[in-house]
């Protein structure tokens, strides 16, 4: 039995989704790699494995693989700022811990295009736009979780960003000899000691 002609729409449709995905992987593994400025479609086409004719389909140019990863990764930094705002209080720092572990991996995954996006968001409308909505509630998120006695001596929007800032550059300094549960349990410890619940004197992951 044929499958019927509503077959033939969904395949292509099923095929155009996976060359768009596969283009934004190898945007961000471009990007990862040589960095956006210097990273070129020749590039990102040949680790998709598809053509510049499909990469055109889909996308303008290379500022709009990068807006469409910004607006990725802004959903996801939206659901990390509602889970953490979500954790019971008062925080538990493995509560927190396991938090920080998943940002960690999203900077793993978009680092490149949030260093990108941080660096050009005020020369962009779009970038602009994404910050405010994606940034701006994870550094409310953040700055809830300081004690409010500290909170009263910091500017209402400079606890959260700080902590927000502290996170990324831990995240972004992530080498071979710098490991993920070392670098995660120490920005978890810094957070959490802002809180007035912590024990500063409990060892860390070595």
């Amino acid at each position: 039995m044929s499958a019927g002609p509503a077959a033939a729409p969904r395949a292509a449709r099923g095929k155009g989704e996976d060359t768009v995905r596969r283009i934004l992987e190898a945007g961000r593994e471009c990007f990862r790699s040589y960095g956006y400025a210097a990273a070129r479609i020749d590039d990102i086409v040949t680790i998709a494995g598809t053509s510049h004719g499909a990469f055109y389909l889909y996308f303008r140019n290379k500022e709009d693989l990068l807006h469409r990863l910004a607006v990725e990764c802004g959903a996801q930094l939206r659901e990390l700022a509602a889970e953490l705002e979500a954790l019971p209080r008062p925080l538990r720092e493995p509560d927190l811990e396991a938090w920080v572990e998943r940002f960690v991996a999203l900077y793993q995954q978009d680092g490149p295009v949030i260093r990108v996006w941080l660096d050009n968001r005020d020369a962009d409308p779009l970038m602009q736009a994404l910050a405010n909505d994606s940034l701006g509630p994870l550094a409310q998120a953040l700055s809830a979780v300081i004690d409010p006695a500290l909170n009263e001596h910091l500017d209402e929007r400079m606890g959260g960003l700080g902590l927000m800032a502290l996170l990324e550059r831990l995240s972004s300094y992530l080498r071979d000899d710098v490991p993920v549960e070392l670098a995660t349990a120490t920005a978890a410890r810094l957070i959490y000691a802002t809180t007035m619940a912590s024990d500063p004197r409990a060892p860390l992951p070595t």
